[in-house]
Protein backbone atom coordinates (compact mmCIF):
# COMPACT_ATOMS: atom_id res chain seq x y z
CA UNK A 1 0.00 0.00 0.00
CA UNK A 2 2.81 2.32 0.72
CA UNK A 3 4.62 1.55 -2.48
CA UNK A 4 1.17 2.84 -4.61
CA UNK A 5 0.60 5.71 -2.38
CA UNK A 6 3.77 6.15 -3.22
CA UNK A 7 3.76 5.73 -6.71
CA UNK A 8 0.71 8.14 -6.87
CA UNK A 9 2.56 10.56 -5.26
CA UNK A 10 5.74 10.70 -7.48
CA UNK A 11 2.80 10.56 -10.57
CA UNK A 12 1.05 13.79 -9.32
CA UNK A 13 4.19 15.57 -8.50
CA UNK A 14 5.51 14.90 -12.08
CA UNK A 15 1.83 15.96 -13.64
CA UNK A 16 2.41 18.96 -11.80
CA UNK A 17 5.75 19.88 -13.21
CA UNK A 18 5.02 19.30 -16.60
CA UNK A 19 1.83 21.59 -15.91
CA UNK A 20 3.66 23.89 -14.73
CA UNK A 21 6.09 24.01 -17.41
CA UNK A 22 3.22 24.58 -20.38
CA UNK A 23 1.99 27.33 -18.32
CA UNK A 24 5.38 29.29 -18.30
CA UNK A 25 5.23 29.48 -22.01
CA UNK A 26 1.67 30.49 -22.28
CA UNK A 27 1.46 32.66 -19.30
CA UNK A 28 -1.07 35.64 -20.16
CA UNK A 29 0.88 38.54 -20.80
CA UNK A 30 -0.70 42.22 -20.39
CA UNK A 31 0.03 43.44 -24.55
CA UNK A 32 -1.64 46.93 -25.29
CA UNK A 33 -1.26 45.85 -28.94
CA UNK A 34 -3.01 43.14 -30.55
CA UNK A 35 -1.47 40.66 -33.30
CA UNK A 36 -2.76 37.75 -35.14
CA UNK A 37 0.12 35.41 -34.25
CA UNK A 38 2.99 35.78 -32.13
CA UNK A 39 5.71 33.76 -30.49
CA UNK A 40 8.81 34.34 -28.71
CA UNK A 41 11.74 31.48 -28.91
CA UNK A 42 15.21 30.97 -27.44
CA UNK A 43 17.12 31.16 -30.64
CA UNK A 44 19.99 28.88 -29.70
CA UNK A 45 17.81 25.69 -27.28
CA UNK A 46 14.71 26.16 -29.49
CA UNK A 47 12.47 27.14 -26.31
CA UNK A 48 9.49 28.57 -26.98
CA UNK A 49 8.79 31.20 -23.82
CA UNK A 50 5.43 32.68 -25.45
CA UNK A 51 3.02 31.96 -27.94
CA UNK A 52 -0.46 32.37 -29.73
CA UNK A 53 -2.09 31.10 -32.17
CA UNK A 54 1.47 30.39 -33.56
CA UNK A 55 0.81 26.97 -35.69
CA UNK A 56 -2.01 29.41 -38.08
CA UNK A 57 -0.47 29.25 -41.51
CA UNK A 58 -0.92 33.14 -42.74
CA UNK A 59 0.72 35.62 -45.15
CA UNK A 60 4.02 36.55 -43.80
CA UNK A 61 4.96 39.01 -46.11
CA UNK A 62 9.06 40.26 -46.60
CA UNK A 63 9.65 37.80 -43.74
CA UNK A 64 9.57 35.80 -46.82
CA UNK A 65 12.50 36.90 -47.21
CA UNK A 66 15.18 34.72 -44.74
CA UNK A 67 14.57 32.00 -46.50
CA UNK A 68 15.89 33.69 -49.57
CA UNK A 69 19.04 34.88 -47.27
CA UNK A 70 19.23 31.58 -46.26
CA UNK A 71 19.59 30.45 -49.32
CA UNK A 72 21.57 33.06 -50.84
CA UNK A 73 24.09 32.32 -48.35
CA UNK A 74 24.11 28.63 -48.47
CA UNK A 75 24.76 29.44 -51.96
CA UNK A 76 28.03 32.03 -51.25
CA UNK A 77 29.30 29.15 -48.70
CA UNK A 78 29.48 26.48 -51.16
CA UNK A 79 31.18 28.62 -54.09
CA UNK A 80 28.32 28.78 -56.41
CA UNK A 81 28.07 32.74 -56.15
CA UNK A 82 30.68 35.32 -54.29
CA UNK A 83 29.78 38.36 -52.88
CA UNK A 84 31.66 40.22 -56.19
CA UNK A 85 29.53 38.57 -58.91
CA UNK A 86 27.84 40.76 -60.96
CA UNK A 87 23.97 40.50 -61.90
CA UNK A 88 22.43 42.55 -64.85
CA UNK A 89 18.69 42.87 -64.33
CA UNK A 90 16.23 40.24 -66.55
CA UNK A 91 13.25 41.45 -68.41
CA UNK A 92 11.07 39.72 -65.37
CA UNK A 93 13.20 42.08 -62.62
CA UNK A 94 13.07 45.04 -64.78
CA UNK A 95 9.31 44.78 -65.35
CA UNK A 96 9.08 44.73 -61.16
CA UNK A 97 10.73 47.95 -61.02
CA UNK A 98 8.12 49.91 -63.27
CA UNK A 99 5.66 48.51 -60.47
CA UNK A 100 5.57 52.33 -58.45
CA UNK A 101 3.71 50.23 -55.25
CA UNK A 102 6.78 48.09 -54.60
CA UNK A 103 10.08 48.40 -52.69
CA UNK A 104 13.05 48.48 -54.91
CA UNK A 105 16.67 49.42 -55.22
CA UNK A 106 15.36 49.97 -58.96
CA UNK A 107 18.06 48.56 -61.30
CA UNK A 108 18.67 50.00 -64.86
CA UNK A 109 19.45 48.02 -68.20
CA UNK A 110 23.22 47.91 -69.08
CA UNK A 111 24.12 48.10 -65.37
CA UNK A 112 25.71 45.52 -63.27
CA UNK A 113 24.82 45.07 -59.85
CA UNK A 114 27.25 42.93 -57.54
CA UNK A 115 25.67 40.29 -55.24
CA UNK A 116 26.83 41.99 -52.03
CA UNK A 117 24.94 45.08 -53.17
CA UNK A 118 21.92 43.13 -53.80
CA UNK A 119 21.96 41.19 -50.78
CA UNK A 120 22.19 44.63 -49.08
CA UNK A 121 19.26 46.50 -50.40
CA UNK A 122 16.72 43.45 -49.88
CA UNK A 123 18.07 42.95 -45.97
CA UNK A 124 18.21 46.30 -44.98
CA UNK A 125 15.42 48.39 -47.39
CA UNK A 126 13.44 44.92 -48.32
CA UNK A 127 14.05 45.43 -51.94
CA UNK A 128 11.64 43.28 -53.75
CA UNK A 129 13.84 43.42 -57.39
CA UNK A 130 16.98 42.43 -55.68
CA UNK A 131 15.63 39.47 -53.82
CA UNK A 132 13.90 38.55 -57.02
CA UNK A 133 17.50 38.91 -58.66
CA UNK A 134 19.29 36.66 -56.33
CA UNK A 135 17.05 33.85 -56.73
CA UNK A 136 17.88 34.06 -60.10
CA UNK A 137 21.17 34.35 -59.62
CA UNK A 138 20.87 31.10 -57.40
CA UNK A 139 18.79 29.21 -59.49
CA UNK A 140 18.20 30.39 -63.03
CA UNK A 141 14.92 31.16 -62.35
CA UNK A 142 12.57 32.45 -59.43
CA UNK A 143 10.29 29.55 -60.22
CA UNK A 144 13.28 27.02 -59.77
CA UNK A 145 14.61 28.77 -57.07
CA UNK A 146 10.75 28.96 -55.00
CA UNK A 147 11.40 25.06 -55.63
CA UNK A 148 14.39 25.49 -53.52
CA UNK A 149 12.52 27.57 -51.07
CA UNK A 150 9.82 25.12 -50.57
CA UNK A 151 12.17 21.78 -50.14
CA UNK A 152 14.49 23.82 -47.63
CA UNK A 153 11.31 24.58 -45.72
CA UNK A 154 10.34 20.51 -45.85
CA UNK A 155 13.87 19.71 -44.35
CA UNK A 156 13.61 22.34 -41.53
CA UNK A 157 10.24 19.89 -40.81
CA UNK A 158 7.82 23.09 -41.24
CA UNK A 159 4.36 22.42 -41.38
CA UNK A 160 2.67 25.26 -42.14
CA UNK A 161 4.87 27.11 -44.73
CA UNK A 162 4.35 27.38 -48.76
CA UNK A 163 6.06 29.76 -50.91
CA UNK A 164 5.01 31.07 -54.03
CA UNK A 165 7.96 33.65 -54.52
CA UNK A 166 11.11 34.62 -53.25
CA UNK A 167 10.18 38.51 -52.04
CA UNK A 168 6.80 38.05 -50.32
CA UNK A 169 5.00 39.95 -52.27
CA UNK A 170 0.61 39.28 -52.43
CA UNK A 171 0.09 36.67 -55.25
CA UNK A 172 -2.84 38.91 -56.28
CA UNK A 173 -0.13 41.99 -57.10
CA UNK A 174 2.30 39.42 -58.79
CA UNK A 175 -0.90 38.77 -60.91
CA UNK A 176 -1.87 35.59 -59.47
CA UNK A 177 -4.49 34.55 -57.65
CA UNK A 178 -4.73 35.70 -53.96
CA UNK A 179 -4.11 31.91 -52.78
CA UNK A 180 -0.57 32.22 -54.62
CA UNK A 181 0.27 34.51 -51.94
CA UNK A 182 3.43 32.82 -49.11
CA UNK A 183 2.19 31.37 -46.07
CA UNK A 184 3.68 30.46 -42.90
CA UNK A 185 3.05 30.33 -38.85
CA UNK A 186 4.82 32.05 -36.72
CA UNK A 187 6.65 29.20 -34.98
CA UNK A 188 7.56 28.49 -38.81
CA UNK A 189 8.91 31.60 -39.13
CA UNK A 190 10.89 31.39 -35.93
CA UNK A 191 12.59 28.37 -36.86
CA UNK A 192 13.73 29.88 -40.28
CA UNK A 193 14.97 33.10 -38.45
CA UNK A 194 16.70 30.38 -36.14
CA UNK A 195 18.37 27.92 -38.51
CA UNK A 196 19.44 31.66 -40.70
CA UNK A 197 20.78 32.81 -37.51
CA UNK A 198 23.11 29.20 -36.91
CA UNK A 199 24.17 28.85 -39.87
CA UNK A 200 24.61 31.82 -41.26
CA UNK A 201 25.39 34.21 -38.56
CA UNK A 202 27.04 36.56 -41.10
CA UNK A 203 23.48 37.88 -41.91
CA UNK A 204 23.95 40.36 -39.01
CA UNK A 205 26.48 42.02 -40.10
CA UNK A 206 23.56 43.14 -42.89
CA UNK A 207 20.40 43.05 -40.71
CA UNK A 208 22.45 45.41 -38.34
CA UNK A 209 23.09 47.83 -41.03
CA UNK A 210 20.57 51.33 -40.35
CA UNK A 211 21.59 52.42 -44.12
CA UNK A 212 23.65 51.33 -46.59
CA UNK A 213 24.49 53.50 -50.32
CA UNK A 214 24.24 51.97 -53.59
CA UNK A 215 26.41 51.89 -56.36
CA UNK A 216 24.44 54.66 -57.91
CA UNK A 217 24.65 56.86 -54.72
CA UNK A 218 21.29 56.56 -53.34
CA UNK A 219 21.35 56.15 -49.63
CA UNK A 220 19.15 53.31 -48.44
CA UNK A 221 17.62 52.99 -44.60
CA UNK A 222 16.83 49.83 -43.25
CA UNK A 223 12.63 48.77 -42.26
CA UNK A 224 13.85 47.35 -38.68
CA UNK A 225 13.40 50.80 -36.37
CA UNK A 226 14.46 48.82 -33.32
CA UNK A 227 18.32 49.27 -34.60
CA UNK A 228 20.96 51.60 -33.06
CA UNK A 229 20.01 55.21 -33.94
CA UNK A 230 16.37 54.32 -35.03
CA UNK A 231 13.21 55.87 -34.06
CA UNK A 232 12.26 53.11 -32.41
CA UNK A 233 15.78 52.06 -30.86
CA UNK A 234 15.46 49.10 -28.23
CA UNK A 235 18.68 48.10 -26.53
CA UNK A 236 19.98 44.47 -27.79
CA UNK A 237 18.34 44.26 -30.81
CA UNK A 238 20.48 43.65 -33.62
CA UNK A 239 18.08 42.12 -36.69
CA UNK A 240 15.82 40.78 -38.66
CA UNK A 241 13.27 41.75 -41.00
CA UNK A 242 9.79 43.29 -41.38
CA UNK A 243 6.93 43.11 -43.75
CA UNK A 244 4.09 44.88 -44.76
CA UNK A 245 1.41 43.68 -47.63
CA UNK A 246 -2.21 44.04 -47.88
CA UNK A 247 -2.94 40.40 -46.70
CA UNK A 248 -0.69 39.91 -44.19
CA UNK A 249 -0.67 43.23 -42.74
CA UNK A 250 1.86 44.53 -40.41
CA UNK A 251 4.50 41.90 -39.54
CA UNK A 252 7.94 41.70 -37.85
CA UNK A 253 10.54 38.94 -36.83
CA UNK A 254 13.54 40.33 -34.29
CA UNK A 255 16.30 39.23 -32.75
CA UNK A 256 18.30 40.79 -30.18
CA UNK A 257 20.75 39.37 -27.11
CA UNK A 258 19.13 40.07 -23.72
CA UNK A 259 20.44 38.95 -20.50
CA UNK A 260 23.13 36.46 -22.28
CA UNK A 261 20.28 34.78 -23.93
CA UNK A 262 19.46 35.92 -28.11
CA UNK A 263 15.84 35.95 -28.66
CA UNK A 264 13.33 35.52 -31.40
CA UNK A 265 10.57 37.61 -31.33
CA UNK A 266 7.53 36.98 -34.68
CA UNK A 267 4.80 39.42 -34.35
CA UNK A 268 1.99 38.78 -37.37
CA UNK A 269 -0.91 40.78 -38.90
CA UNK A 270 -0.33 43.61 -35.95
CA UNK A 271 -3.19 45.71 -35.32
CA UNK A 272 -2.66 49.02 -37.36
CA UNK A 273 -3.99 51.72 -34.19
CA UNK A 274 -4.66 54.60 -35.90
CA UNK A 275 -3.88 53.32 -39.22
CA UNK A 276 -0.24 53.20 -38.35
CA UNK A 277 1.34 50.00 -39.98
CA UNK A 278 4.62 50.96 -39.11
CA UNK A 279 5.02 51.57 -35.27
CA UNK A 280 2.71 49.37 -33.34
CA UNK A 281 4.60 46.15 -34.50
CA UNK A 282 8.05 47.25 -32.85
CA UNK A 283 5.84 48.43 -30.18
CA UNK A 284 4.44 45.16 -29.55
CA UNK A 285 7.80 43.69 -29.73
CA UNK A 286 9.10 45.55 -27.30
CA UNK A 287 6.13 44.52 -24.97
CA UNK A 288 7.23 40.93 -25.22
CA UNK A 289 10.54 41.34 -24.47
CA UNK A 290 9.79 43.13 -21.51
CA UNK A 291 7.33 40.78 -20.17
CA UNK A 292 8.20 37.79 -20.79
CA UNK A 293 12.20 37.96 -21.10
CA UNK A 294 12.99 40.60 -18.90
CA UNK A 295 10.38 40.65 -16.03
Amino acid sequence: MKKLLFIIMIGALGLTFVLKDKGSMTDPVDLTIGAKATILMEAESGKVLYEDNSVEALPIASMTKLMTEYLVLNAINNGTLSWESSYQPSDYVQSMTRNAGAVKLGMTNGNSYPVEELFSAMVVNSANDAAMALAEMVSGTEEAFVKLMNEQARSFGLKETTFFNASGLDGDYMGRGQDETNRSSARDVAIIAQQLLVKHPKVLDFAGMTDFTTSEGVRLWSTNLMLPGMPQYYPGIDGLKTGYTDQAGSCFVSTGVFDGRRIITVVMDVDAGGGDTINPRFELTRELIEQVVLK
